[in-house]
Order: C-alpha cells, then structure tokens, then sequence
C-alpha cells in the first residue's frame, strides 16, 4: 500500500493544496483566494469558510491526480502563516470573525506591552525583538478592553493553522514552529509565558497544547471524512511555519545557508549554529524543525511591494520582461542609491524614522538608472539582514518566491552580496517542505535531507562576478558603504 500526501499552505493571499506521493512526485495541485473583510485596520476573514475552501481543493486535487486514491493511506499536512487568531467556544465554533495578522488594530495595546515588559527580557523570552499590533498577544489585549464579552465567549484561544486542525481531528494541536509569532511562547523553555498570558487575561488551559514540528496528531474525524476523496484512510500532520517547510523543500535546512523567499515581503531564515541568545543581535529566534534547532529569521515588508511600486508609478507599467531588458545593459557606476524604506521599519536596523530616499540623483539620471537604484537597493537590504544573521560568511543564499524570475535580479544579489544564489525550480516549495515532514513522520524518509535524492528540482546558480575588472568590485564595495552611510546620516539618532 502507498502513501498520498495533500500539503495543505495556509497562506494569507491564497489556500494551496499540492498532492504528492511518497517519492514526492507532484501528482495535482489547487489554490483558492482567501477573503477578507477589511475596515480603516480592521481585517478579518471567516475561519469556517476557509475549512470548507480546504475541503474542496483536496477534493479537486484528487480529481485531477492520476491516481485512483481509494487504494492510498492519505496524510493532510499543514503548513502556512503563523500569527492570524481564532476564538471558539466549547464546541470549537468561532465566536467572532478570525483576525488576521495583518489586522493593526492592536497598536496601542503592542505600546503598552512594551512598556509593561523589560525589551531584553521580552525579547529572550519570546524570541521576538520588538512588540507588534500583529502578534495574537496584542489583539487579545485589544478585545479583553474592547469585546469583553467576546473573550467570556471564549473557551480556547488558537492560530489559523491550530483551528484547521481541531476542525479535522477533534484536537487542538499547535505547532511549536509557530508559537513564537504569539508573543505567548517561552522559545527557550518551550513552554507558555505565564506573565504575558497573565497581562492578556488568558489561562494555559485556554491554549492547545503544543507538538513537534512535523508530528502526526491523529486520524481525521469519522464526519469530515466522509467530505474528503476516498481513500484507506486519513491523518493529520502538524507540518511547520510555512518559511521553515521551505527551507526543507528546498534543501536549505543547513547552517551556513539563507533562506530568502522573495516576495512580496523579504523574508529570510537560516539554521543557527551554537547559537546564543545576544540582546544586542536584533534578530527573531524560533524552535525549528527539530527540538533542539534554533532558526533565525527575518521579514522586511520592504521587498518586492518597493519594486513594484516603482515600476507602478515611475515605469507606467512596464512589463517585467522590458524592464529586465533595460536593466540588463545597465552599470552601477552612476546610478543613484536607494534606500528601500517605504514600508518604515527594516530590520536589522529597526530605524522607526527611517522612509524610502533616493541620494545622489542629478539631471543626468533616467527612469531606468532610478530602477537601477531600486533593484540595487534591495539587494543592500538583503545583504544587511545577511551580515546581521551570519558574522561569517554565509556559504550561500537559496531563493525562492516570485521575485526569482528576474535572472537580473539574481545575479545582481549574488554580485551585491558576494555569496551563490541558487534559485530551485520549484514552485510549492513549502508544500514541498510538509510534505517532506509528513513522509519523515511515516517513516518514508529517515530525515529530511534524504528528501533532497527524490524528484529533485533543478537549481540555477548565479555566482558573483568575481571575473570583472576589479574596479567594479571596488565599486560594488563603496556604493554598498555609500548606502550604509546614507541610512545613518539620514535616519540613525
């Protein structure tokens, strides 16, 4: 008998469903959008529909697999955004709409935890550097002042991905991944932080317990079943944090090796080695994919959303391919420098003043050369959070995400940064990743590097162009320090 996994992403743009078999050969994918209700920073979204948009895409996968899955023990593993929140009641109903980490509501309440809490002290407990309006802590705080009779409602308080979990196994299982994107979790004692559930108004008996990442947490319910394609039978795996199953889709679970996914948002994550804990070093610090690991990341919302914004209101919509074109016949030497700050605060810096600037632009310029800036300008950012998370070098950076397109891009970060990037043709990644965990789980896999000899996805490499005349790397140097240079004389108090 043989294996089908339905790796379930819980994204916050979109639900994606990728069903694979046991040497991970993808045999059909779905996706749906997710709905949201949005007023001034209000944003939430139903929980309920959402199980019900899962349900159909595992089905619409089995219709398009070339596999008759009635003969196959099947496994649904989770993986996904972390910090959007769902309340229940006794029986496991929402008691209110789910709030989504991208609902702001919370910023006052994030100010008075700062100030309720020392920051070095917060920050070795819960793994994050600042508090925030998007971590559950905050919003919890928020309803406890604002809807108290939603919180008397409340029996159990949960994660999006928690919540899917108990719909499908009668369980409330978290994911010791994601815990500390709460602002709830002791990361380094792996428990629950009793002074901050304390400060929320909250009890322990009010939050799932927590399992490994990657554990199975049971078979599906008898009823849900029954909405569910045919098969010998169903469990359920916890999965991971939806950057971390990328790191094992891709093979980038190793010291030594960054993690970016390039998108939307700049994210970046990297197994630590003989870490320990520094206040000084800014940088959010989670239990990985085993229970000793200790995985560093990062996320900038100065990513790919400060390019396109370019390429919106400077370019006129201009295609990608053409600016590639441009671009492509482009020199650093000239070209303004950019500071991608559009978005405010940045790591590693955390500079709350800081806002996007352009230094050096003379009449001389064009749009192009300003696109120039931009492009290069994220590249600084990614290489900032580099040289933050590693001190040494780090061995290389593997990429994902839509911004890996750009073949312009690509290499332009390996020139910047002085490092390979290697780009994997691999689409899911992070359905590839759970997968992976649910096969290491079933004894399919002894680990998870094995995952890397079964269907491999073919990498490109971009090597920094270390063959050019040394004045341009001199150059790559100086505008990297010129950009440096400009963020603190701007913005550093």
């Amino acid at each position: 008998m043989t294996m089908l996994v339905y790796a379930i992403d819980v994204g916050t743009t979109n639900l994606k469903v990728v069903l694979y078999d046991e040497r991970l050969a993808v045999l059909a994918s779905a996706s749906g959008p997710v709905s949201y209700e949005r007023s001034g920073d209000h944003v939430e979204f139903d929980a309920g529909a959402l199980f019900q948009t899962i349900l159909a895409l595992v089905a619409d996968c089995a219709r398009r697999a070339a596999v008759t899955t009635r003969e196959h023990d099947a496994v649904l593993a989770f993986t996904g955004q972390a910090e959007s929140l769902v309340l229940v009641d006794a029986s496991g109903r929402p008691v209110r709409p789910a709030l989504s980490w991208l609902d702001s509501r919370a910023g006052v309440e994030a100010e008075l935890m700062a100030a309720s809490f020392s920051a070095d002290t917060a920050f070795e407990i819960s793994g994050q550097p600042f508090a925030s309006a998007a971590w559950p802590a905050a919003k919890l705080r928020w309803l406890r002042a604002h809807e108290p009779e939603t919180m008397a409602r409340t029996h159990e308080v949960l994660m999006v991905k928690d919540y899917l979990i108990r719909r499908f196994t009668g369980h409330s299982v978290g994911e010791v991944s994601t815990r500390g994107f709460t602002y709830l979790w002791d990361v380094r004692r792996s428990q629950y932080w009793g002074e901050m559930l304390e400060f929320c108004g909250l009890t322990s008996d009010q939050l799932p317990e927590v399992a490994a990442a990657g554990s199975d947490v049971g078979p599906v319910l008898a009823d849900v079943v029954a909405q569910l394609p045919e098969a010998v039978g169903y469990q359920v795996n916890v999965g991971a944090l939806d950057h971390f199953c990328a790191m094992a889709g891709t093979g980038s679970y190793r010291a030594g090796t960054i993690s970016e996914s390039a998108g939307t948002v700049l994210s970046l994550s990297m197994l630590a080695s003989d870490w320990r804990f520094d206040p000084s070093q800014r940088i959010s610090f989670h239990t990985g994919l085993h229970p000793d690991d200790i995985v560093l990341f990062n996320g900038a919302d100065s990513g790919g959303v400060v390019l396109e914004w370019f390429r919106r209101e400077g370019l006129q919509n201009l295609s990608h391919a053409e600016l590639e074109r441009e671009l492509t016949s482009r020199s650093a030497m000239g070209a303004p420098i950019f500071l991608p700050y559009l978005t405010g605060l940045n790591p590693p810096d955390y500079l709350p003043d800081a806002r996007g600037a352009f230094v050096g632009i003379s009449l001389g310029h064009d749009r192009f050369d300003l696109a120039y800036a931009v492009e290069e300008g994220l590249a600084h950012l990614l290489k900032r959070n580099i040289d933050s998370f590693s001190g040494a070098r780090a061995q290389q950076i593997v990429s994902t995400g839509g911004g890996t397109a750009s073949t312009f891009r690509n290499q332009l970060k390996a020139d910047v940064c002085e490092v390979d990037v290697v780009v994997p043709n691999e689409r899911e990644a992070t359905c590839r990743g759970a997968a992976v965990l649910a096969l290491v789980a079933a004894g399919e896999l002894a680990s998870i590097h094995d995952a890397a000899e079964l269907n491999r996805p073919l990498n490109a490499r971009y090597e920094p162009s270390r063959g050019r005349l040394r004045t341009e790397l001199i150059d790559r140097a100086e505008r990297y320090a010129l950009c440096e240079d400009s963020l603190h004389r701007l913005y550093a108090t």
